[in-house]
């Protein structure tokens, strides 16, 4: 008990037993106090804090049970432990004590050693549940520490990897306009190729760190599952073609033409499961199978089950397989390559949306990973027994409404005066150039400070910056208190963040700070023009 003398308030109308066990603990080096009703044991429990309360079931003005009912409302198991005092022998009121939260119970008349035993269980008990709770705050404490590792993680990575895929895609422009040998053009398709493999590896951490985190958001809104599987197949047909191996959806009828569920994830769920077969199989055949599971009384779910004829795996392979950052086996590490989380991913996806994912394999003949979510209600949803012709043009309409940010030209930032603040050297000169290629007249700020005075000389001349692009991690004055800054001199402009971190929660931030949109990095040509171009215009609306 952090090295002091334990405290034991002994609470009892009988003068005669509170001396009884008084004279039992008084030699053990505790701190003793007394009451003698439930009353004064009621107050003497929020004046002194006690570790144990022993107390008398039946005293006047207020028994035990009330007593003992107040203790739990306001101190929890590990704050204090309560031992009731009978003289009743039937188990009726000693269940009734177990139930309302007490930890033992002594009866009368009791001998010394039994009294000392009793109290002895409860201190060590008290002790066990105090040390939970210390581990459990350091627990919460490491994740936390985890996360924001995880966050400064991926700014590091992002911001080195926003200069790497965007000048290899301007080499790679470039390189097509005039025409460069097939081994420059290679090796740029490489470098873009292990660059996205590395974006992938990291959105993975990231993923398991928010669903650790509980801060990955789940959608519910109506989509298509054979839509889904089509997007899904044209997906990992090239990668299936590229090992020689046979791609099949197939489906058991009849299957509900929409479900409530968030096809973004499914999708995640499906591509990675698909993935892992044609990673693990050499040749044959892989298959996506879909069905409706609608037993009666239960919640309707649809399960997709990918079936491969790979390697296969073991029983002891089969108990590792959904622990982060682990492999079935240490040696498919060294011959497969990835980082272990995409099953674990899986799962807690699974989960999130209403399921799970089962497996069951056999060692060098194959797997099958089936992942059931809950459809929604499908009250009024047709059944269908057969593929539907989905309609194209529907389609295209929705993938242009999807593409908010068409491809831009030299004249689309036509006028606009953008003003950068970024501390990379690298990333100044790549997004300086793209702003520049679209018609944009582009004002760089080295750090915060040096955006802050910028945004205010330009407010006080009358004239402001069509947008301010603004990094939210620089020397000096971050972005956060840059903006806040900018904002309590009344600048009215727009500023959108730019910003590394992707954990949960940064979008929220930068516009609490105030921003009036957030941009990620690696930083997207079409989708940094579109933005900047949508919100130049509509502040031409509004102004």
């Amino acid at each position: 008990m952090n090295n002091q003398a334990t405290k034991i308030l002994i609470v009892d109308d009988s003068d005669v037993v509170r001396r009884i066990l008084s004279s039992a603990l008084t030699k053990d080096g505790y701190e003793l106090h007394t009451a003698f009703d439930g009353e004064d044991g009621s107050n003497k429990v929020r004046e002194i804090n006690p570790d144990i309360v022993l107390l008398d079931v039946e005293m006047p003005v207020l028994d035990g049970f009330s007593v003992l009912k107040e203790i739990r409302a306001n101190y929890s198991a590990e704050q204090v432990s309560v031992i009731m005092v009978t003289s009743h022998s039937d188990g009726k009121g000693i269940a009734r004590a177990f139930e309302e939260g007490a930890f033992d119970y002594i009866p009368k008349p009791a001998t010394e050693s039994e009294i000392k035993a009793r109290v002895r269980n409860a201190i060590r008990a008290l002790e066990l549940l105090r040390e939970q709770k210390t581990l459990r705050r350091e627990a919460e404490a490491a994740n936390q520490s985890k996360s924001a590792f995880l966050a400064n993680m991926s700014h590091e990575i992002r911001t080195p990897m926003t200069a790497i895929l965007g000048y290899t895609e301007l080499l790679e422009l470039e390189a097509k306009t005039n025409q460069m040998p097939e081994l420059f053009m290679d090796s740029l398709d490489t470098i873009k190729r292990n660059g996205g493999h590395l974006m992938e590896l990291i959105n993975d951490i990231l993923d398991l760190s928010k669903i650790e985190a509980g801060k990955l958001d789940i959608e519910s809104i109506t989509c298509s599952p054979q839509k889904i599987i089509e997007e899904v197949m044209e997906l990992v047909q090239v990668r299936a073609e590229a090992k020689g191996l046979k791609l099949e959806a197939n489906y058991k009828f009849p299957l509900p033409v929409k479900i409530n569920s968030d096809p973004t994830r499914i999708r995640q769920i499906l591509i990675n499961l698909i993935g892992n077969a044609i990673k693990f199989t050499e040749v044959g055949t892989i298959r996506l199978e879909t069905e409706l599971l609608d037993n009666p009384g239960e919640e309707p779910r649809i399960q997709f089950s990918v079936i491969d004829q790979g390697i296969g795996m073991t029983e002891s392979q089969l108990s590792n397989l959904f622990r982060p950052f682990t492999q079935a086996d240490s040696s498919t590490t060294r011959k497969y390559g990835g980082t272990g989380l995409g099953l674990t991913i899986c799962k807690r996806l699974a989960e999130m949306l209403g399921g799970d994912i089962l497996v069951s394999s056999e060692y060098n003949k194959g797997s099958k990973f089936s992942a059931a979510i809950r459809t929604g209600s499908l009250e009024n949803v047709e059944l269908i027994q057969q593929l539907q012709k989905l309609d194209e043009q529907a389609n295209q309409e929705e993938e242009l409404t999807q593409c908010a940010f068409p491809r831009f030209n030299e004249s689309t930032l036509q006028g606009r005066k953008v003003l950068l603040a970024e501390d990379g050297p690298d990333n100044q000169k790549l997004i300086a150039f793209i702003l520049k290629k679209a018609g944009a007249e582009v004002t760089v700020a080295e750090n915060g400070e040096v955006a802050r005075q910028k945004a205010v000389e330009a407010m006080e001349s009358g004239v402001h910056y069509d947008v301010i692009l603004m990094d939210m991690q620089m020397p000096i004055l971050d972005g956060y208190e840059a903006t806040r800054q900018i904002r309590e001199h009344g600048y009215p402009g727009p500023i959108i963040s730019l910003t590394a971190n992707a954990m949960e929660g940064d979008r929220e931030k930068c516009i609490e700070a105030g921003c009036n949109d957030h941009l990620t990095k690696p930083i997207d040509r079409n989708k940094l023009i579109g933005t900047v171009n949508l919100i130049c215009r509509a502040e031409a609306v509004t102004s």
